[in-house]
Protein backbone atom coordinates (compact mmCIF):
# COMPACT_ATOMS: atom_id res chain seq x y z
CA UNK A 1 0.00 0.00 0.00
CA UNK A 2 1.51 3.31 -1.12
CA UNK A 3 -0.01 6.61 0.00
CA UNK A 4 1.05 10.09 -1.06
CA UNK A 5 0.35 12.76 1.56
CA UNK A 6 0.25 16.38 0.42
CA UNK A 7 -0.11 19.82 1.97
CA UNK A 8 -0.39 22.51 -0.72
CA UNK A 9 -0.87 25.59 1.43
CA UNK A 10 1.45 27.56 3.70
CA UNK A 11 4.64 25.50 4.36
CA UNK A 12 3.82 23.13 1.50
CA UNK A 13 5.09 19.58 1.81
CA UNK A 14 4.65 15.98 0.71
CA UNK A 15 5.34 12.56 2.17
CA UNK A 16 5.23 8.96 1.01
CA UNK A 17 3.84 6.24 3.24
CA UNK A 18 4.56 2.61 2.36
CA UNK A 19 2.27 0.26 4.25
CA UNK A 20 2.26 1.36 7.91
CA UNK A 21 5.40 3.52 7.82
CA UNK A 22 6.31 6.97 6.53
CA UNK A 23 9.41 6.34 4.42
CA UNK A 24 10.23 9.83 3.12
CA UNK A 25 9.00 13.39 3.60
CA UNK A 26 9.99 16.68 2.03
CA UNK A 27 9.32 20.36 2.72
CA UNK A 28 8.96 22.31 -0.52
CA UNK A 29 10.74 25.36 0.92
CA UNK A 30 13.97 23.36 1.06
CA UNK A 31 13.64 22.17 -2.51
CA UNK A 32 13.06 25.72 -3.81
CA UNK A 33 15.05 27.68 -1.17
CA UNK A 34 11.94 29.81 -0.56
CA UNK A 35 10.97 30.02 3.10
CA UNK A 36 7.35 29.15 3.99
CA UNK A 37 6.56 28.35 0.37
CA UNK A 38 2.81 28.04 -0.31
CA UNK A 39 1.44 26.12 -3.27
CA UNK A 40 1.72 22.78 -5.00
CA UNK A 41 4.82 20.93 -3.70
CA UNK A 42 5.94 19.88 -7.18
CA UNK A 43 9.62 19.38 -6.44
CA UNK A 44 8.90 17.49 -3.22
CA UNK A 45 6.58 15.06 -4.98
CA UNK A 46 9.14 14.57 -7.75
CA UNK A 47 11.89 14.00 -5.16
CA UNK A 48 9.82 11.44 -3.24
CA UNK A 49 9.13 9.38 -6.35
CA UNK A 50 12.71 9.59 -7.58
CA UNK A 51 14.39 8.79 -4.26
CA UNK A 52 12.12 5.85 -3.41
CA UNK A 53 11.85 4.47 -6.94
CA UNK A 54 8.07 4.49 -6.62
CA UNK A 55 6.03 4.64 -9.81
CA UNK A 56 3.15 7.13 -9.96
CA UNK A 57 0.99 4.21 -11.12
CA UNK A 58 1.73 2.33 -7.89
CA UNK A 59 0.20 5.00 -5.63
CA UNK A 60 -3.00 3.69 -4.05
CA UNK A 61 -4.29 6.94 -2.58
CA UNK A 62 -3.51 10.66 -2.50
CA UNK A 63 -4.43 12.31 0.83
CA UNK A 64 -4.47 16.12 0.89
CA UNK A 65 -4.15 17.67 4.34
CA UNK A 66 -6.53 20.61 4.02
CA UNK A 67 -10.07 20.87 2.67
CA UNK A 68 -9.72 24.57 1.83
CA UNK A 69 -6.67 25.46 -0.18
CA UNK A 70 -5.10 28.52 1.39
CA UNK A 71 -3.44 29.88 -1.76
CA UNK A 72 -4.55 30.76 -5.30
CA UNK A 73 -8.31 30.16 -5.02
CA UNK A 74 -10.25 29.84 -8.23
CA UNK A 75 -12.05 33.08 -9.17
CA UNK A 76 -15.47 31.68 -8.37
CA UNK A 77 -14.25 30.64 -4.90
CA UNK A 78 -13.01 34.06 -3.79
CA UNK A 79 -16.41 35.37 -2.59
CA UNK A 80 -16.73 32.36 -0.32
CA UNK A 81 -13.56 33.40 1.50
CA UNK A 82 -15.26 36.65 2.41
CA UNK A 83 -18.33 34.75 3.58
CA UNK A 84 -16.14 32.61 5.82
CA UNK A 85 -14.89 35.72 7.59
CA UNK A 86 -18.49 36.81 8.13
CA UNK A 87 -19.37 33.32 9.36
CA UNK A 88 -16.56 33.51 11.88
CA UNK A 89 -18.14 36.58 13.42
CA UNK A 90 -21.15 34.45 14.34
CA UNK A 91 -18.83 33.03 16.93
CA UNK A 92 -19.92 29.75 18.38
CA UNK A 93 -22.46 28.82 15.69
CA UNK A 94 -20.26 26.16 14.14
CA UNK A 95 -22.68 25.38 11.32
CA UNK A 96 -21.84 28.72 9.74
CA UNK A 97 -18.15 27.92 9.32
CA UNK A 98 -18.87 24.32 8.30
CA UNK A 99 -21.33 25.42 5.63
CA UNK A 100 -18.80 27.82 4.18
CA UNK A 101 -16.20 25.06 4.12
CA UNK A 102 -18.50 22.72 2.25
CA UNK A 103 -19.36 25.29 -0.39
CA UNK A 104 -15.76 26.38 -0.79
CA UNK A 105 -14.39 22.85 -1.07
CA UNK A 106 -16.70 22.28 -4.04
CA UNK A 107 -15.76 25.53 -5.81
CA UNK A 108 -12.04 25.52 -5.08
CA UNK A 109 -10.95 22.53 -7.11
CA UNK A 110 -7.17 22.71 -6.59
CA UNK A 111 -6.65 22.83 -10.31
CA UNK A 112 -2.88 23.23 -10.19
CA UNK A 113 -2.30 20.28 -7.87
CA UNK A 114 -4.65 17.95 -9.71
CA UNK A 115 -3.26 18.89 -13.09
CA UNK A 116 0.26 18.25 -11.84
CA UNK A 117 -0.65 14.83 -10.46
CA UNK A 118 -2.30 13.94 -13.74
CA UNK A 119 0.81 15.03 -15.66
CA UNK A 120 2.85 12.60 -13.57
CA UNK A 121 0.46 9.76 -14.25
CA UNK A 122 -0.96 9.56 -10.73
CA UNK A 123 -4.42 8.07 -11.25
CA UNK A 124 -5.10 7.03 -7.64
CA UNK A 125 -8.22 8.22 -5.80
CA UNK A 126 -7.83 11.51 -3.93
CA UNK A 127 -9.30 12.53 -0.60
CA UNK A 128 -9.09 15.75 1.40
CA UNK A 129 -8.60 15.64 5.14
CA UNK A 130 -9.60 18.38 7.56
CA UNK A 131 -6.61 20.56 8.50
CA UNK A 132 -6.90 20.10 12.25
CA UNK A 133 -7.63 16.38 11.87
CA UNK A 134 -4.28 16.15 10.05
CA UNK A 135 -2.54 17.96 12.91
CA UNK A 136 -4.26 15.69 15.46
CA UNK A 137 -3.24 12.57 13.54
CA UNK A 138 0.41 13.67 13.52
CA UNK A 139 0.40 13.92 17.31
CA UNK A 140 -1.79 10.93 18.11
CA UNK A 141 -0.42 8.25 15.80
CA UNK A 142 3.19 9.18 16.58
CA UNK A 143 2.73 9.35 20.36
CA UNK A 144 5.20 7.17 22.31
CA UNK A 145 2.57 5.24 24.28
CA UNK A 146 -0.54 3.18 23.52
CA UNK A 147 -2.98 4.36 26.20
CA UNK A 148 -6.03 6.54 25.50
CA UNK A 149 -4.96 10.10 24.87
CA UNK A 150 -6.20 13.68 24.99
CA UNK A 151 -5.30 15.39 21.69
CA UNK A 152 -5.01 19.17 21.39
CA UNK A 153 -4.43 21.18 18.22
CA UNK A 154 -3.84 24.92 18.13
CA UNK A 155 -2.73 27.23 15.33
CA UNK A 156 -3.60 30.43 13.50
CA UNK A 157 -6.33 28.81 11.44
CA UNK A 158 -7.03 25.99 9.05
CA UNK A 159 -10.30 24.97 7.40
CA UNK A 160 -12.04 27.70 9.36
CA UNK A 161 -10.90 26.47 12.79
CA UNK A 162 -8.09 27.52 15.12
CA UNK A 163 -8.21 24.92 17.92
CA UNK A 164 -9.67 21.46 18.50
CA UNK A 165 -9.93 18.93 21.33
CA UNK A 166 -10.05 15.19 20.63
CA UNK A 167 -10.23 11.89 22.46
CA UNK A 168 -8.01 9.18 21.02
CA UNK A 169 -8.48 5.47 21.64
CA UNK A 170 -7.00 2.65 19.60
CA UNK A 171 -6.99 3.78 15.98
CA UNK A 172 -9.89 6.19 16.42
CA UNK A 173 -9.97 9.91 17.14
CA UNK A 174 -13.20 11.67 18.15
CA UNK A 175 -13.39 15.46 18.11
CA UNK A 176 -15.27 16.87 21.11
CA UNK A 177 -14.65 20.62 20.75
CA UNK A 178 -13.50 23.16 18.20
CA UNK A 179 -12.80 26.89 18.12
CA UNK A 180 -13.63 28.87 14.95
CA UNK A 181 -10.97 30.96 13.26
CA UNK A 182 -12.57 34.21 14.48
CA UNK A 183 -11.61 33.29 18.06
CA UNK A 184 -7.99 32.33 17.28
CA UNK A 185 -5.65 33.32 20.12
CA UNK A 186 -2.70 32.40 17.91
CA UNK A 187 -3.73 34.73 15.06
CA UNK A 188 -5.77 37.43 16.77
CA UNK A 189 -3.47 37.77 19.79
CA UNK A 190 0.02 36.50 19.01
CA UNK A 191 0.21 37.29 15.30
CA UNK A 192 -1.34 40.72 15.75
CA UNK A 193 1.27 41.54 18.40
CA UNK A 194 3.94 40.25 16.03
CA UNK A 195 2.72 42.70 13.39
CA UNK A 196 2.44 45.53 15.95
CA UNK A 197 6.14 45.08 16.76
CA UNK A 198 7.06 45.49 13.10
CA UNK A 199 7.77 41.80 12.57
CA UNK A 200 6.26 39.46 10.00
CA UNK A 201 3.03 37.81 11.23
CA UNK A 202 2.65 34.05 10.72
CA UNK A 203 6.44 33.75 10.55
CA UNK A 204 8.20 35.78 13.25
CA UNK A 205 6.15 34.76 16.29
CA UNK A 206 9.20 32.88 17.54
CA UNK A 207 11.04 36.21 17.71
CA UNK A 208 8.37 37.58 20.05
CA UNK A 209 8.77 34.48 22.23
CA UNK A 210 12.55 34.94 22.25
CA UNK A 211 12.22 38.60 23.22
CA UNK A 212 9.66 37.98 26.00
CA UNK A 213 12.11 37.13 28.83
CA UNK A 214 13.76 40.55 28.48
CA UNK A 215 10.58 42.46 29.35
CA UNK A 216 8.30 43.09 32.32
CA UNK A 217 5.00 41.49 31.34
CA UNK A 218 2.74 43.11 33.92
CA UNK A 219 3.40 46.57 32.48
CA UNK A 220 1.29 45.65 29.44
CA UNK A 221 -0.52 42.42 30.31
CA UNK A 222 -3.58 44.29 31.62
CA UNK A 223 -4.00 45.87 28.18
CA UNK A 224 -4.31 42.42 26.59
CA UNK A 225 -6.19 40.49 29.25
CA UNK A 226 -9.92 40.48 28.72
CA UNK A 227 -9.71 40.51 24.92
CA UNK A 228 -9.83 36.70 24.90
CA UNK A 229 -11.15 34.08 27.28
CA UNK A 230 -11.48 30.33 27.63
CA UNK A 231 -15.06 29.08 27.63
CA UNK A 232 -14.96 25.39 28.56
CA UNK A 233 -13.01 23.67 25.79
CA UNK A 234 -13.04 26.64 23.42
CA UNK A 235 -11.36 30.01 23.11
CA UNK A 236 -13.50 33.10 22.76
CA UNK A 237 -12.83 36.48 21.20
CA UNK A 238 -14.50 38.52 23.94
CA UNK A 239 -14.04 41.81 22.11
CA UNK A 240 -15.77 40.37 19.01
CA UNK A 241 -13.52 42.51 16.83
CA UNK A 242 -12.42 41.49 13.37
CA UNK A 243 -8.75 40.82 12.64
CA UNK A 244 -8.18 44.35 11.35
CA UNK A 245 -10.10 46.03 14.15
CA UNK A 246 -8.31 43.90 16.75
CA UNK A 247 -4.96 45.07 15.40
CA UNK A 248 -6.14 48.69 15.50
CA UNK A 249 -7.26 48.25 19.12
CA UNK A 250 -3.88 46.81 20.10
CA UNK A 251 -2.12 49.71 18.39
CA UNK A 252 -4.15 52.19 20.44
CA UNK A 253 -3.71 50.40 23.75
CA UNK A 254 -0.02 49.66 23.37
CA UNK A 255 1.09 52.95 21.84
CA UNK A 256 4.17 54.23 23.66
CA UNK A 257 4.92 50.94 25.44
CA UNK A 258 8.35 49.33 25.29
CA UNK A 259 8.72 46.55 22.72
CA UNK A 260 10.16 44.05 25.22
CA UNK A 261 7.32 44.64 27.69
CA UNK A 262 4.79 44.11 24.89
CA UNK A 263 6.43 40.81 23.89
CA UNK A 264 6.54 39.67 27.51
CA UNK A 265 2.86 40.52 28.03
CA UNK A 266 1.83 38.72 24.85
CA UNK A 267 3.68 35.57 25.91
CA UNK A 268 2.25 35.70 29.44
CA UNK A 269 -1.38 36.18 28.36
CA UNK A 270 -1.01 33.47 25.70
CA UNK A 271 0.36 31.07 28.32
CA UNK A 272 -2.47 31.87 30.74
CA UNK A 273 -5.09 31.10 28.10
CA UNK A 274 -3.45 27.89 26.87
CA UNK A 275 -2.92 26.55 30.38
CA UNK A 276 -6.56 27.20 31.34
CA UNK A 277 -7.73 25.50 28.12
CA UNK A 278 -5.48 22.49 28.76
CA UNK A 279 -6.65 22.11 32.34
CA UNK A 280 -10.29 22.29 31.25
CA UNK A 281 -9.69 19.59 28.64
CA UNK A 282 -8.01 17.28 31.15
CA UNK A 283 -10.82 17.82 33.65
CA UNK A 284 -13.55 17.27 31.04
CA UNK A 285 -12.09 14.05 29.62
CA UNK A 286 -10.26 12.56 32.58
CA UNK A 287 -7.33 11.89 30.24
CA UNK A 288 -3.91 12.85 31.59
CA UNK A 289 -1.78 11.79 28.61
CA UNK A 290 -1.51 14.67 26.12
CA UNK A 291 -0.49 14.65 22.46
CA UNK A 292 -0.36 18.07 20.79
CA UNK A 293 0.24 19.57 17.37
CA UNK A 294 -0.26 22.79 15.42
CA UNK A 295 1.87 25.88 14.88
CA UNK A 296 1.11 27.33 18.32
CA UNK A 297 2.79 24.30 19.90
CA UNK A 298 6.10 25.46 18.47
CA UNK A 299 5.98 27.84 21.45
CA UNK A 300 8.44 25.95 23.63
CA UNK A 301 7.83 28.12 26.70
CA UNK A 302 4.11 27.32 26.73
CA UNK A 303 4.94 23.65 26.18
CA UNK A 304 7.19 23.73 29.23
CA UNK A 305 4.33 24.98 31.40
CA UNK A 306 1.95 22.31 30.08
CA UNK A 307 4.50 19.56 30.74
CA UNK A 308 4.96 20.79 34.32
CA UNK A 309 1.21 20.79 35.13
CA UNK A 310 0.42 18.35 37.96
CA UNK A 311 -2.62 17.19 35.96
CA UNK A 312 -0.43 15.98 33.08
CA UNK A 313 1.23 12.55 33.25
CA UNK A 314 2.63 12.14 29.74
CA UNK A 315 3.22 14.89 27.24
CA UNK A 316 4.19 14.73 23.57
CA UNK A 317 4.35 17.46 20.94
CA UNK A 318 4.86 16.38 17.34
CA UNK A 319 8.11 18.12 16.33
CA UNK A 320 6.79 19.03 12.86
CA UNK A 321 3.89 20.98 14.33
CA UNK A 322 3.91 23.58 11.58
CA UNK A 323 1.49 23.24 8.66
CA UNK A 324 4.13 21.37 6.69
CA UNK A 325 3.70 18.42 9.02
CA UNK A 326 0.07 17.93 8.01
CA UNK A 327 1.02 15.92 4.91
CA UNK A 328 2.07 13.14 7.30
CA UNK A 329 -1.18 13.34 9.27
CA UNK A 330 -3.21 13.26 6.07
CA UNK A 331 -1.31 10.20 4.82
CA UNK A 332 -1.91 8.38 8.10
CA UNK A 333 -5.63 9.10 8.07
CA UNK A 334 -5.74 8.09 4.42
CA UNK A 335 -4.10 4.77 5.23
CA UNK A 336 -6.60 4.02 7.98
CA UNK A 337 -9.49 4.79 5.64
CA UNK A 338 -8.01 2.64 2.89
CA UNK A 339 -7.39 -0.26 5.28
CA UNK A 340 -10.98 -0.19 6.47
CA UNK A 341 -12.35 -0.05 2.93
CA UNK A 342 -10.26 -3.10 2.00
CA UNK A 343 -11.10 -5.02 5.16
CA UNK A 344 -7.50 -4.87 6.41
CA UNK A 345 -6.61 -4.47 10.08
CA UNK A 346 -5.54 -0.79 10.33
CA UNK A 347 -2.00 -0.28 11.59
CA UNK A 348 0.38 2.65 11.76
CA UNK A 349 4.02 2.36 12.73
CA UNK A 350 5.19 5.57 14.45
CA UNK A 351 8.66 6.85 13.67
CA UNK A 352 10.86 7.28 16.73
CA UNK A 353 13.20 9.63 14.90
CA UNK A 354 12.52 12.76 12.84
CA UNK A 355 15.08 12.10 10.11
CA UNK A 356 12.42 11.50 7.46
CA UNK A 357 13.88 13.76 4.80
CA UNK A 358 16.07 13.43 1.73
CA UNK A 359 19.49 11.81 2.01
CA UNK A 360 22.18 12.78 -0.52
CA UNK A 361 24.88 10.39 -1.70
CA UNK A 362 28.61 10.92 -1.36
CA UNK A 363 28.78 11.42 -5.13
CA UNK A 364 26.17 14.19 -4.98
CA UNK A 365 28.19 15.90 -2.25
CA UNK A 366 31.40 15.58 -4.26
CA UNK A 367 29.73 17.06 -7.35
CA UNK A 368 28.87 20.20 -5.34
CA UNK A 369 32.50 20.89 -4.36
CA UNK A 370 34.58 19.50 -7.22
CA UNK A 371 36.27 22.09 -9.45
CA UNK A 372 35.22 25.02 -7.27
CA UNK A 373 38.20 27.41 -7.13
CA UNK A 374 36.94 29.08 -3.93
CA UNK A 375 37.20 26.00 -1.73
CA UNK A 376 39.50 23.15 -0.83
CA UNK A 377 38.36 19.83 0.53
CA UNK A 378 39.58 16.47 1.74
CA UNK A 379 37.95 13.20 2.85
CA UNK A 380 37.45 12.81 6.59
CA UNK A 381 38.91 9.55 7.89
CA UNK A 382 37.22 9.88 11.29
CA UNK A 383 34.46 12.52 11.00
CA UNK A 384 33.49 12.51 14.68
CA UNK A 385 37.03 13.14 15.89
CA UNK A 386 37.88 15.69 13.22
CA UNK A 387 34.71 17.75 13.71
CA UNK A 388 35.02 17.58 17.50
CA UNK A 389 38.61 18.82 17.27
CA UNK A 390 37.47 21.86 15.27
CA UNK A 391 34.68 22.63 17.76
CA UNK A 392 37.01 22.30 20.73
CA UNK A 393 39.38 24.79 19.09
CA UNK A 394 36.53 27.37 18.95
CA UNK A 395 35.77 26.96 15.26
CA UNK A 396 32.20 27.08 13.94
CA UNK A 397 31.33 24.13 11.72
CA UNK A 398 28.32 23.51 9.50
CA UNK A 399 27.27 19.88 9.09
CA UNK A 400 25.37 18.52 6.09
CA UNK A 401 25.14 14.73 6.40
CA UNK A 402 22.60 11.93 6.53
CA UNK A 403 18.87 12.36 6.08
CA UNK A 404 17.44 15.84 6.55
CA UNK A 405 15.23 16.55 9.52
CA UNK A 406 11.45 16.67 9.19
CA UNK A 407 10.04 19.86 10.66
CA UNK A 408 11.44 23.33 11.36
CA UNK A 409 14.21 22.27 13.76
CA UNK A 410 17.74 21.37 12.69
CA UNK A 411 18.75 18.24 14.60
CA UNK A 412 22.41 17.80 13.77
CA UNK A 413 22.25 16.77 10.12
CA UNK A 414 21.63 20.25 8.71
CA UNK A 415 23.11 22.23 11.58
CA UNK A 416 25.71 24.82 12.46
CA UNK A 417 27.69 23.59 15.48
CA UNK A 418 29.86 25.43 17.99
CA UNK A 419 31.35 25.24 21.49
CA UNK A 420 28.47 25.90 23.94
CA UNK A 421 30.80 27.27 26.65
CA UNK A 422 31.87 30.34 24.68
CA UNK A 423 29.53 33.34 24.82
CA UNK A 424 31.91 35.13 22.46
CA UNK A 425 30.76 32.81 19.70
CA UNK A 426 27.25 34.30 19.88
CA UNK A 427 28.27 37.59 18.27
CA UNK A 428 29.95 35.83 15.35
CA UNK A 429 26.98 33.53 14.86
CA UNK A 430 24.47 36.36 14.94
CA UNK A 431 26.22 38.98 12.85
CA UNK A 432 28.73 37.22 10.62
CA UNK A 433 26.94 33.94 9.90
CA UNK A 434 23.23 33.83 10.69
CA UNK A 435 22.56 37.58 10.20
CA UNK A 436 19.74 37.37 12.70
CA UNK A 437 18.31 39.39 15.60
CA UNK A 438 20.67 39.78 18.53
CA UNK A 439 18.19 38.76 21.24
CA UNK A 440 17.37 35.31 19.85
CA UNK A 441 18.77 32.40 21.90
CA UNK A 442 20.44 29.33 20.43
CA UNK A 443 19.76 25.70 21.25
CA UNK A 444 21.87 22.85 22.56
CA UNK A 445 22.26 19.24 21.47
CA UNK A 446 22.88 17.20 24.62
CA UNK A 447 23.91 13.57 24.98
CA UNK A 448 21.13 11.46 26.46
CA UNK A 449 23.39 10.18 29.23
CA UNK A 450 24.29 13.75 30.21
CA UNK A 451 20.78 15.25 29.99
CA UNK A 452 20.10 14.96 33.77
CA UNK A 453 23.30 16.92 34.37
CA UNK A 454 22.17 19.92 32.31
CA UNK A 455 18.35 19.85 32.41
CA UNK A 456 16.45 20.49 35.63
CA UNK A 457 13.72 17.93 36.37
CA UNK A 458 14.70 15.77 33.42
CA UNK A 459 13.80 12.17 34.22
CA UNK A 460 15.77 9.63 32.18
CA UNK A 461 13.63 6.69 33.35
CA UNK A 462 10.37 8.29 32.24
CA UNK A 463 8.56 6.22 29.60
CA UNK A 464 8.31 9.16 27.23
CA UNK A 465 11.97 10.08 27.46
CA UNK A 466 13.12 6.51 26.88
CA UNK A 467 10.98 6.22 23.77
CA UNK A 468 11.32 9.53 21.97
CA UNK A 469 14.16 12.00 22.41
CA UNK A 470 13.54 15.70 22.90
CA UNK A 471 13.62 17.47 19.57
CA UNK A 472 13.82 21.17 20.53
CA UNK A 473 10.06 21.32 21.00
CA UNK A 474 10.05 21.96 24.77
CA UNK A 475 12.01 24.27 27.05
CA UNK A 476 13.72 23.20 30.28
CA UNK A 477 15.30 25.11 33.13
CA UNK A 478 19.03 24.51 33.20
CA UNK A 479 20.44 22.56 36.12
CA UNK A 480 22.92 24.78 37.94
CA UNK A 481 25.88 24.95 38.19
CA UNK A 482 26.39 22.43 35.38
CA UNK A 483 24.11 24.46 33.12
CA UNK A 484 26.79 27.14 32.94
CA UNK A 485 28.78 24.76 30.71
CA UNK A 486 26.21 25.26 27.96
CA UNK A 487 25.70 28.97 28.53
CA UNK A 488 25.86 29.85 24.81
CA UNK A 489 23.02 27.40 24.14
CA UNK A 490 20.67 28.81 26.79
CA UNK A 491 18.52 31.91 27.02
CA UNK A 492 20.62 34.48 28.90
CA UNK A 493 17.71 36.05 30.78
CA UNK A 494 15.69 33.12 32.08
CA UNK A 495 18.29 30.31 32.01
CA UNK A 496 16.11 28.01 29.94
CA UNK A 497 17.31 25.74 27.17
CA UNK A 498 15.51 24.31 24.15
CA UNK A 499 17.29 20.94 24.04
CA UNK A 500 17.76 18.19 21.55
CA UNK A 501 18.59 15.02 23.45
CA UNK A 502 20.84 12.91 21.23
CA UNK A 503 20.88 9.12 21.45
CA UNK A 504 21.61 6.16 19.17
CA UNK A 505 18.88 7.19 16.72
CA UNK A 506 21.58 9.41 15.20
CA UNK A 507 24.84 7.60 15.99
CA UNK A 508 27.05 9.75 13.75
CA UNK A 509 25.94 12.95 15.49
CA UNK A 510 26.10 11.31 18.92
CA UNK A 511 29.72 10.29 18.26
CA UNK A 512 30.66 13.91 17.43
CA UNK A 513 29.33 15.12 20.78
CA UNK A 514 31.02 12.25 22.65
CA UNK A 515 34.31 13.10 20.95
CA UNK A 516 33.80 16.74 21.97
CA UNK A 517 33.16 15.61 25.56
CA UNK A 518 36.42 13.68 25.63
CA UNK A 519 38.24 16.89 24.79
CA UNK A 520 36.30 19.35 26.94
CA UNK A 521 34.31 17.42 29.54
CA UNK A 522 31.08 18.91 28.12
CA UNK A 523 28.49 16.49 26.74
CA UNK A 524 26.73 19.04 24.54
CA UNK A 525 27.28 21.35 21.57
CA UNK A 526 25.59 24.55 20.48
CA UNK A 527 23.26 23.80 17.57
CA UNK A 528 21.48 26.19 15.22
CA UNK A 529 19.97 25.61 11.81
CA UNK A 530 22.21 25.66 8.75
CA UNK A 531 20.83 28.62 6.83
CA UNK A 532 21.15 32.35 6.45
CA UNK A 533 18.50 34.61 7.95
CA UNK A 534 15.36 34.74 5.81
CA UNK A 535 16.11 31.47 4.02
CA UNK A 536 15.02 27.91 4.85
CA UNK A 537 17.41 25.26 6.10
CA UNK A 538 19.72 24.28 3.22
CA UNK A 539 18.09 21.69 1.01
CA UNK A 540 20.91 20.22 -1.09
CA UNK A 541 24.74 20.05 -1.21
CA UNK A 542 25.03 22.90 -3.72
CA UNK A 543 23.00 25.20 -1.49
CA UNK A 544 25.10 24.12 1.51
CA UNK A 545 28.29 25.19 -0.28
CA UNK A 546 26.76 28.53 -1.36
CA UNK A 547 25.66 29.25 2.22
CA UNK A 548 29.10 28.31 3.52
CA UNK A 549 30.77 30.70 1.10
CA UNK A 550 28.27 33.50 1.90
CA UNK A 551 29.08 33.48 5.61
CA UNK A 552 32.05 33.41 7.95
CA UNK A 553 31.71 29.75 8.84
CA UNK A 554 35.09 28.20 9.54
CA UNK A 555 34.42 24.80 7.98
CA UNK A 556 31.75 22.67 6.33
CA UNK A 557 31.39 18.93 6.92
CA UNK A 558 29.64 17.92 3.69
CA UNK A 559 28.92 14.21 3.71
CA UNK A 560 32.34 12.54 4.09
CA UNK A 561 34.27 15.66 3.07
CA UNK A 562 35.71 18.51 5.13
CA UNK A 563 35.44 21.74 3.16
CA UNK A 564 37.34 24.98 3.80
CA UNK A 565 37.62 28.29 1.99
CA UNK A 566 40.65 28.68 -0.20
CA UNK A 567 42.86 31.72 0.37
CA UNK A 568 42.94 33.42 -3.03
CA UNK A 569 45.65 35.90 -4.04
CA UNK A 570 44.63 39.50 -3.49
Amino acid sequence: MLILGIHDGHDASACLMRDARVVLASAEERRLNRKNYAGTPRESIRELLQRTGASPRDIDLVAIGCRIRTTSPTPEAKPIYSLLHIAGSLGRYHWSTSLGQQVLSRLNRRRDLHQYLESLGVSAPRITVDHHASHAACAYYNRPWTEDTLILTLDGAGDGLSATVWKGSGHDMARIARTPKFHSVAAELYSNITAHLGLRPYEHEYKVMGMAPYGQPERCAGMLRGLFAVDGLEFRNVSRRSHRRMRELMHRRLRGQRFDNIAAACQLVFEELVIEWTRNAVAATGLRNLACCGGAFLNVKANKLIRELPEVEKFYVYPASDDGGTSVGAAMLGRLELCRSRGIEPTIEPRKDMYLGVRFSDDECLAAIANNPRIEYSPMHDPAEEIAELLASKQIVARFAGAEEWGPRALGNRSILADPRDMGIIRKLNFAIKHRDFWMPFAASILEEDAPKYLARYCPVDTLRNTVPLYMIEAFDTAQPAGEEIVAGTHPFDNTVRPQVVDDLNPAYRDIIRAFRRRTGVGAVLNTSFNLHGFPIVGNPRRAVETFLSSELDALALGPYLVRKRCLPG
